[in-house]
Parts: C-alpha cells; structure tokens; sequence
C-alpha cells in the first residue's frame, strides 16, 4: 500500500505520532511554571538554607583542621 492509501484507510505506521503543536507548547509552557513557582523561595527560607550550607562548610573545615593534626601527628616524630 501507499501512505495515501493507509492514510485513506486509517492504518498509521506504529511510529507515526499526532501532535499538536499548541497543546505541546502550552504544556511545555505550564511545565516551566510549575518548576519556577517550585523554584521560587522566600527570603527567609533562603537565608536558612544559606546558614545551613555555612555551618556545613565550617564543619568540614574544622574536620579537615583535626584531621591535618592528626596525620601530623601520625606522621612527627612521636611516631616513630
């Protein structure tokens, strides 16, 4: 058969898809708004969220100190 034949007679080959193109932009459209409204934070959340990376920072760098003494330590003269 041809393809005016199987469009005439409504047989689509599997991998033919319909689309729409408004409705694909609108969705795509209100798929970014949701994403940017759940992007979207208030000041004070954002400051929590910034004091809490901070202190995750110092903890990792009082880590890092101890463990910068520890392997001095490890590696003076006491241990040998």
């Amino acid at each position: 058969m041809t393809n005016k034949k199987d469009f005439q007679n409504n047989c689509f080959s599997p991998n033919w898809l319909e689309v729409d193109l408004t409705e694909a932009r609108t969705a795509q459209t209100s798929r970014e708004e949701r994403l940017e409204s759940k992007r979207r934070k208030d000041l004070n959340t954002l400051l929590k969220e910034l004091e809490e990376i901070k202190q995750n920072i110092e903890k990792a760098a009082e880590k890092q100190h101890r463990l910068a003494n520890l392997m001095g330590f490890y590696s003076g003269e006491f241990a040998q």
